[in-house]
């Protein structure tokens, strides 16, 4: 297909110089002694080989245009599935040198660019490149001495050229760069967008965002100079030449050369003329190329990358696979850091069958273990030994099939319950998928979801708890039916009875089964069958529970180290205490609340045993209908690009855009004045063109016309300096412009999206995958409109109305006659903005979702191999449909047709109209050249007018999106409300709260839910995991309004409702530790500043909140200290590493309220020790609140009050020991959790 799109192009790009042959004949006609009766008869002769010339020229300009682009469609297409299907080929230490932006824009941006130079602009430059040569062969079949003195001029289009294709390849990679980083931070940001506002972080983030968008508009504003005094120089030499070449013809002539004549003069003029303007025209296509020979560079490495571990290589399979594992000697650093030792000479046997737990400090490289034995990384030394093979030697793909995992940290992917389920064993039945979900204790709670099992998860799992994600994790791992299971924390999310329901499933489910499990909580592993103590990368100690105990060494010490439990009071006689009465609740209401405590002991009581195989499957009322039919209907709403709810004004769009560019309007309006002269040069060099063939037919002495000639050529050359000014200052004023424009709207729709509420985040159209794509591509269309591209506009529409006046100054009938195609350009325009519109599909979009959300969990992808999965949604998602390509590449085909063939119809009407007029002396010879002229040239800026059409489309639909989401008003403003002068005095309550997810408006989450938190006050909050006790901590931050507020319902802080408080007065006074600590790819120093971000934060409050959380002793073994980088989302920290950077970041805050999700449930017991003695004093220092959500009830023993919830309902409250003498709710959650741990 590119062989005869090219051949199109060759026979478009020769079809000038036959014209030349032909308007050779034509201009001796017209500057004839007897030109009244000799034009005439000569374009009798013409006018059926220009029809014919014209015709040739439609077709083949057709073919070249449809073959281009429709190959350019599907190269692009190939070239994004062969990244994508690479990328997902990628070893985890390639993932941890690369940022989430970065490999964004490969798979946008860059493949869009690849696509834009390989495809009708390819196409386009050959023609132009063809037109060239061959007008210069043309020339210089005329005559060759006339055409080596036009050639005089080339060495300036040679310097042209280099400089813009070294300049435009240099700044092209510049500018690429700056924009990966932005876009790796806003990746980073939006997709920790609870983080940030709870941090206030939403002027950093902007900040670090606007850094690297000031780096790429500076580095754009250098490619715009550049390409001005290109374009400039080409433009002088282009007016030098001609005006050389006239003069030197004429000089030729009055020598009495043998040979020259006036036409083959303007035959040779015309050619160099017309190749020059080619020339010009390959000019802007280079820097498409540069941009596309940039992007193919970064886009080619990584497919043609060779992984250091290749998931696709064949390797060796174990036909009886028993499980048996061995470290020997083992000695491993990650890739990214060199200087830091993870494991030392590691020597560990796991024998089939046996359940093998791995303990020992954060840090100490037990999570280390799980990723050699999947493979993620290679040792430096020594080997890992399975079923007695090295490792490297069997086929990854099998192996890992083996291998069921469940991570500390769960990943949920978009797609309903079940499907994420599914994903462990792709063929499970529905029935097998209940039975995993029973075994994981997800069952029930599934079941109370509206929709059941086909209840939608929006991208990471953020609409529903910790509790809840982790057992649907679970139940994926156990649905496989793996021969090794791999267990990283498994529980940690987990309530006291889902733990222990699910522990005893997973007990059952590691019967048979190579089991590893890596835990802090030492009562987890107890019936393991070894137990292996780590610090430091070493083995320290090996063997079972009680023979570990009774060498009373580290793991003794660390057992004995864990929190103490409070002790179990004996039942009492009645209610006693200090346990508070409800004053809301009636008789009634009691009575459900103790029935409910009731049940909820006697399911303690009697559930936690084996499941029977009756019970895992028994059926359900669920039914699923089709795969994916969720996911699919969530992705409907991304057909039409909103993302935002629509303005109900969409017109003017790119004034308002170009109104963003007010503080620059000195300079556009400079720019725009400047391209207005350079338009004007074009009609001024039309003029003194035609005086030529004046010079030709009406002077006849050679001396005069010499004179004439040398006056006039030096006026073009005069003229051309003038024009390469214009072009070099229209460049500098009009790029710079362009730039702020660009780097000012980004940063205005990233500032809007961190403006609107949480609500608006958890709507599948605004998940970050999504969101990041539209601020890498939407914008970016601006950039075709504005700055050099929006001189163009004005340059053409200055030469259009000049062309204009002079035509009709001249000779009215030869304007109307070359007006007459007009219309079919202006058709032309219109079908090529029809037809960008309805290319404008959303697939590109979803296919960036898809993207993100399975590379920022490959390891989940990896450890499942998911890989050929995503990449079969991948490819469903970015593919448009066969029959839509074809319609645009047969439009864009039309078109180019009729545009490439309209100049010779046009010179065909032109010349026989004015050849009847000159014979009826109606007109003269110079009034027709000069009226040919004028419009020759207005033809073209219609053309590059029409040919700029697409571009302005497309960047008004985007606009169009951008001033969306600009315009939408958020629900609530974080500085909307009051700044309250008071101080906080700690004292929040919750009054009669209902509340349901914005994207689940049919699921009841808290339920008429009161209770008054007292200033200086410590309450936890315990319940099941999806009872709302973090939604609770997400209200108090306001991050969601409450479902129904009249004036006995709400939330109120020191004494006022929170709605009329500012959401950031209010998280001003709030620290929060999150259940999942999330980092950013920052040092750890400013990770932990991040924490207040209304000052600069001095390193000695760093150091000291360090401390207190329990981290300062490991940061400063770290080769960087507090400087050094945890890397994408902390991947550089293991998990208890990362959750003590967490805790230091709210503690510098000092903050009044403390909000404790889940905060030690990443740490060992040794470090749980002493960060909860930490938070205990922090809790209980002197004027602050503290409210605790906790699954293990150890680490609230010492708050002053506990409210028990059961859905949504506050069911107990009061001191701890007052709830267990009551013998109710809480009394049966704190015996399970005891024999738990």
């Amino acid at each position: 297909m590119l062989i005869i799109g090219a051949i199109g192009s060759i026979v478009v790009g020769v079809s000038f110089p036959l014209n030349l042959l032909i308007v050779t004949e034509v201009v001796n006609g017209f500057v004839a002694p007897n030109a009244n009766t000799q034009a005439l008869k000569i374009m009798d002769e013409m006018i059926k080989w220009y029809i014919l010339l014209a015709s040739l020229t439609l077709v083949f300009a057709f073919v070249q245009m449809f073959c281009f682009s429709l190959s350019s469609k599907r190269q692009s297409r190939r070239i994004r599935l062969r990244l994508f299907k690479q990328m997902l080929r990628q070893d985890a230490s390639w993932f941890d040198r690369q940022s989430m932006g970065d490999l964004i824009t490969k798979m946008t941006s860059q493949v869009d660019q690849i696509e834009a130079g390989i495809g009708d602009r390819l196409g386009r430059f050959l023609q132009n490149l063809i037109l060239f040569i061959s007008c210069f062969g043309s020339a210089f079949q005329n005559q060759w001495k006339i055409a080596l003195v036009g050639l005089s001029t080339t060495p300036l289009i040679v310097v042209a050229f280099v400089v813009l294709g070294v300049g435009l390849s240099r700044y092209s990679i510049k500018e690429e760069k700056a924009y990966s980083h932005a876009n790796s931070i806003a990746s980073e940001v939006l997709t920790s967008i609870r983080t940030v506002f709870a941090f206030i972080g939403q002027k950093k983030e902007s900040t670090r965002y606007n850094a690297n968008l000031g780096a790429a508009a500076k580095v754009s504003f250098k490619k715009n100079i550049i390409v001005g005094f290109g374009a400039g120089l080409i433009s002088f030499s282009i007016f030098a030449s001609a005006g050389l070449t006239f003069w030197y013809g004429v000089k030729l002539i009055s020598v009495g050369e043998s040979g020259v004549d006036g036409g083959k003069i303007v035959s040779v003029v015309l050619a160099f003329l017309v190749g020059s303007i080619a020339l010009g025209l390959v000019l802007p296509e280079f820097t498409y190329f540069a941009r596309a020979v940039a992007a193919a560079r970064s886009t080619f490495r990584v497919i043609e990358r060779e992984p250091r571990i290749d998931k696709d290589r064949k390797g060796e399979i174990i036909e009886d696979f028993r499980g048996h594992i061995v470290f020997k000697n083992v000695t491993f650093h990650y890739p990214t850091r060199p200087e830091a030792k993870t494991l030392d000479n590691l020597s560990i046997e796991i024998r089939p069958g046996m359940t093998v737990a791995i303990v020992g400090p954060s840090g100490s490289g037990k999570s280390t273990t799980i990723q050699l034995i999947q493979r993620f990384y290679d040792t430096v030394s020594g080997e890992v030994l399975i079923d007695g093979r090295n490792i490297r030697e069997l086929d990854l793909k099998w192996f890992r099939g083996q291998i069921g995992v469940v991570q500390q940290e769960p990943v949920l992917f978009s797609g309903t319950i079940a499907e994420n389920i599914a994903l462990g064993c792709p063929n499970a039945t529905d029935e097998e998928i209940e039975i995993a979900a029973k075994m994981a204790d997800a069952h029930d709670f599934i079941l109370k979801l509206p929709q059941a099992y086909k209840t939608p998860i929006v991208e990471g799992g953020g609409s529903m708890s910790g509790g809840q994600k982790q057992r649907i994790a679970i139940a994926r791992a156990l649905i496989r039916n793996p021969k090794i299971l791999l267990l990283d924390e498994a529980t940690s999310a987990l309530d006291t009875r889902s733990e222990r329901i699910v522990q005893r499933a997973l007990d059952q489910a590691c019967s048979g089964r190579t089991v590893v499990v890596v835990a802090h909580r030492l009562t987890t592993v107890r019936n393991a069958d070894t137990i292996v103590v780590m610090d430091r990368g070493r083995v320290q100690e090996i063997g079972t529970h009680d023979q570990l105990v009774a060498l009373k060494g580290i793991y003794a010490k660390m057992l004995s180290s864990a929190p103490v439990r409070p002790r179990i009071l004996p039942p009492p006689s009645n209610r006693a205490g200090d346990m508070e009465e409800e004053d809301t609740e009636t008789d009634s209401e009691a009575e459900e609340a103790e029935e409910a405590a009731s049940a909820v002991e006697n399911e303690m009581i009697d559930r936690p045993r084996r499941l029977s195989r009756d019970e895992l499957r028994k059926p359900s009322k669920w039914t699923l209908s089709q795969r994916w039919s969720d996911a699919e209907t969530m992705l409907e709403a991304l057909t039409e690009m909103s993302g935002t709810e629509k303005t109900s004004k969409m017109k003017g769009q790119l004034m308002r855009a170009l109104k963003l560019n007010r503080p620059e309007f000195p300079y556009l309006f400079a720019g725009l004045f400047l391209s207005l002269a350079s338009g004007l040069s074009q009609p001024a060099f039309a003029i003194l063109y035609s005086e030529m063939f004046g010079i030709f037919s009406q002077i006849s002495t050679p001396d005069e016309k010499l004179a004439q000639t040398a006056f006039y050529s030096g006026m073009m050359a005069v003229l051309g300096l003038a024009r390469f000014t214009a072009q070099l200052l229209s460049g500098c004023a009009l790029g710079y412009a362009g730039a702020e424009l660009t780097k000012r709207a980004r940063s205005l729709l990233f500032e809007a999206i961190l403006k609107q509420e949480i609500g608006w985040f958890d709507r599948v159209e605004n998940s970050p995958g999504i969101l990041t794509a539209r601020l890498a591509t939407e914008v970016s269309a601006l950039e075709t409109v504005t700055g050099m591209q929006l001189g163009t506009l004005m340059e053409a529409l200055s030469l259009i109305i000049a062309s204009l006046v002079i035509g009709f100054t001249y000779s009215w009938i030869l304007s109307l006659v070359n007006l007459c195609f007009v219309p079919l350009l202006v058709v032309s325009s219109a079908l090529q903005m029809n037809q960008m519109s309805a290319s404008l599909s959303p697939h590109e979009v979803k296919g960036s979702q898809v993207m993100q959300e399975t590379i920022s969990a490959e390891r989940t992808v990896t450890s499942f191999g998911l890989e050929s999965h995503f990449y079969t949604i991948f490819r469903q998602r970015c593919t448009p449909e066969s029959i839509d390509k074809y319609k645009e590449a047969l439009m864009f085909a039309l078109v180019n047709g009729i545009a490439s063939s309209l100049a010779i119809f046009q010179a065909c009407a032109s010349f026989y109209v004015g050849a009847v007029l000159l014979s009826q002396d109606k007109t003269t010879v110079l009034a027709v050249f000069r009226t040919y002229s004028a419009y020759s040239f207005g033809s073209q800026a219609l053309g590059r007018v029409a040919s700029l059409a697409p571009e302005f489309r497309k960047a008004s639909h985007n606009v169009k999106l951008v001033f969306a989401t600009l315009d939408r008003q958020t629900k609530s403003d974080a500085n909307e409300g009051d700044f309250p002068k008071e101080p906080f005095d700690g004292r929040v309550e919750f009054l009669n709260i209902d509340f349901r997810y914005p994207t689940r408006p049919n699921t009841r989450i808290l339920r008429r839910f009161s209770h008054t938190v007292e200033a200086d006050q410590s309450v936890a909050l315990v319940g099941q995991s999806g009872c709302g006790k973090s939604t609770l901590l997400q209200l108090v931050q306001r991050f969601y309004d409450v479902s129904e507020h009249g004036p006995n319902s709400g939330i109120f802080i020191n004494g006022r409702d929170v709605r009329t408080l500012a959401p950031n007065w209010i998280r001003q006074q709030i620290g929060v530790v999150s259940q999942e600590p999330n980092l950013f790819d920052l040092s750890i120093r400013e990770n932990i500043a991040y924490g207040d971000n209304s000052r600069e934060v001095s390193m000695e409050e760093i150091i000291a909140a360090a401390k207190e959380a329990n981290a300062h002793s490991f940061i400063e073994t770290l080769p960087e200290g507090y400087e050094t980088s945890v890397g994408a989302r902390g991947s550089q920290l293991s998990g208890g590493q990362k959750q003590r950077i967490a805790i230091a970041r709210a503690l510098i805050r000092k903050p009044k309220l403390l909000l404790l999700d889940e905060a030690t449930s990443a740490l060992d017991n040794e470090s749980e020790r002493i960060v909860q003695a930490a938070l205990d004093e922090a809790m209980a220092k002197g004027g602050r609140t503290s409210l605790v959500v906790a699954h293990r009830l150890t680490t609230v023993e010492n708050c002053d009050v506990i409210v028990v919830l059961q859905e949504g309902q506050r069911v107990e409250y009061g001191r701890p020991a007052a709830l267990m003498q009551a013998r109710g709710v809480f009394y049966t959650l704190h015996n399970v959790d005891a024999a738990v741990n």
